[in-house]
């Protein structure tokens, strides 16, 4: 059996997210409100067939990663390319992430270096695991792996992987700018797993 889905989590909410603080590699621990979010989530894929839990080994994704794994008995791996996007010491721990992250001299590294980094960690887990593997990593992190699932290129042509399946829900939020917060949501979506 092959690797069939990756199930990509969003660190639970900490302290830095709540004041807009760029955290980096900083240990924020979850909140009561982001450990509350996560076993929301573990409780929900309680129910699918887990064969293995990836994790950033930033400690609140491996916190996050944690209580997923919980329910399936699992330990948590670590990788280093699910790490948070690398930014300048300077930016670290400073308010304004949004700001910060709208500045390119704030990062260490390019876009597509960030791109493959994250490649090859999909990669490695692609060649050790089979079945459904959960990957808990950064907000940023997971914005850039699902560009790679969203477009891709071959040769000059372009085209687009994703698309609305029927029935479903998608819900951009529309705020400076929009924000894709649900897509492609089915009643029934788990039941696939």
């Amino acid at each position: 059996m092959p690797l069939e889905h990756l199930l990509v989590v969003r660190h639970g909410q900490t302290e830095a997210n709540e004041k807009g603080i760029e955290a980096g590699p900083l240990d924020y621990p979850l909140t009561k409100k982001g450990r509350k979010e996560v076993r929301f989530i573990s409780k929900m894929l309680s129910k699918v067939e887990i064969k293995a839990v990836y994790s950033s080994p930033v400690f609140r994704a491996v916190q996050t990663a944690e209580i997923l794994a919980r329910p399936h008995e699992l330990k948590v791996n670590t990788l280093e390319d699910l790490t948070e996007v690398k930014i300048k010491p300077e930016f670290v721990g400073k308010k304004g992430r949004h700001h910060i992250l709208e500045s390119p001299e704030a990062f260490l590294e390019t876009c597509d270096e960030l791109e493959k980094r994250i490649t090859r960690a999909i990669g490695v887990i692609k060649a050790k695991e089979r079945g459904n593997v959960i990957v808990v990593s950064h907000g940023d992190v997971i914005t850039t792996m699902l560009e790679g699932v969203v477009e891709r290129r071959m040769d000059a042509k372009r085209y687009y992987v994703m698309h609305a399946e029927p029935a479903s829900l998608s819900i951009v939020e529309m705020r400076t700018r929009p924000f894709l917060i649900e897509y492609n949501y089915r009643w029934k979506m788990l039941s696939g797993l």
